[in-house]
Parts: C-alpha cells; sequence; structure tokens
C-alpha cells in the first residue's frame, strides 16, 4: 500500500474497499475478482483505489497485514512472559480478536484467498512455544510444529465457519490441550 496521510476520507476509502474484499472474498478466488468489482461494491473510483494500491493483491496483502499486526503484539508479549496463566489469557485475547474480526479471517483463511496469506499465518510459529521441543532435532522440531500449526489454523477456520458457537475460552483450551500445553 502506498503511504497516505490518514484523514477521515482516507480512513473510510480504506475501510470501504477492504469491506469490499472481505465480501468478494466470500464468493470468488483473489485472482478472479477486479478493480473494477471492488470498486463498484465499494463505491469507489479506480483512481481512487490505485491512489493507495497497486492491485487488489496489494489490498489483500493491506487486510492481511493489519489482521495480523495485532495478533502479533500478544504473541511477542506472550513469549516475553510465558507461562500457562499468560498464555491462557494471550489465546483468550486473540481469540477475541478473531472472533470480532470472523469475517476477515474467514476470508483470510478460506481457499478463495491467495495460498501466500495462508503461509504468512503459518509462519507465526509464536503460537506453539519452541521450547517445549529442545530436545528434538532441527527438521523433526519443525515438523511437529508445521503439524501444530496446520491443527490450529483448521480449528480455527472451522470455528469461524461454524459461526464461533464455543466461546474463546473454550477454543483456547481445546487448543492447548491439542498442543500439549495444559492436561
Amino acid at each position: 500500500m502506498k503511504q497516505k496521510k490518514m484523514d477521515r476520507r482516507v480512513k473510510y476509502t480504506l475501510r470501504t474497499l477492504k469491506e469490499a474484499m472481505i465480501e468478494l472474498l466470500q464468493e470468488e478466488h483473489i485472482s478472479k475478482i477486479s478493480v473494477v468489482a471492488l470498486c463498484e461494491l465499494a463505491d469507489v473510483n479506480r483512481s481512487t483505489f490505485y491512489a493507495h494500491f497497486q492491485d487488489q493483491y496489494d489490498l489483500l496483502q493491506y487486510i492481511t497485514e493489519e489482521a495480523l499486526k495485532d495478533i502479533q503484539s500478544h504473541l511477542q508479549d506472550l513469549n516475553r512472559n510465558w507461562d500457562a496463566d499468560r498464555t491462557v489469557q494471550a489465546l483468550n485475547q486473540i481469540l477475541d480478536y478473531v472472533k470480532e474480526n470472523a469475517d476477515v479471517f474467514k476470508a483470510l483463511l478460506s481457499d478463495n484467498c491467495d495460498p501466500d496469506i495462508q503461509h504468512k499465518v503459518m509462519s507465526m510459529t509464536e503460537i506453539v512455544s519452541i521450547k517445549d521441543y529442545q530436545e528434538l532435532d532441527e527438521r523433526t522440531k519443525n515438523y511437529v510444529l508445521s503439524f501444530q500449526l496446520t491443527g490450529c489454523i483448521s480449528i480455527l477456520h472451522k470455528w469461524l465457519n461454524d459461526g464461533t458457537p464455543e466461546t474463546t475460552e473454550e477454543m483456547s483450551n481445546l487448543i492447548l490441550k491439542l498442543t500439549g500445553k495444559i492436561e
């Protein structure tokens, strides 16, 4: 995204473009979404779109970075002050954020999204503490982390698609049990 001053109009434009992208991703693959379709749905001129983004992939990148920024800050705090209570608390905060932004995360985790976006989420290995696997060789450790991250993302995807029937606390406990963090 091109850097622009964030006045009220810019914030409104970015919000409407984001909402349009999320809505279109519910039905179409990112490669099938055109700038024209985005602008029509957002009621924004194409020149306005191009003042902020290069193409639909650039907009998707912006949405992804915005969504993952808050999660990353919770994870960094968790890694600095790791203990069981902090883990549950941080995971609850992350899941609250995901639940509040369910439409965004449903779109980002869907098959309609760019696979690179899912790889970005997968690269957030802080979700699973590496400290727990010190006895494993590096290659095995990477397999275990990949397995656990894929499982966590699949659980989130199902939870979101089912309409978040469980509380964030229930989901935190489930994820922590499945990753071996709690008994």
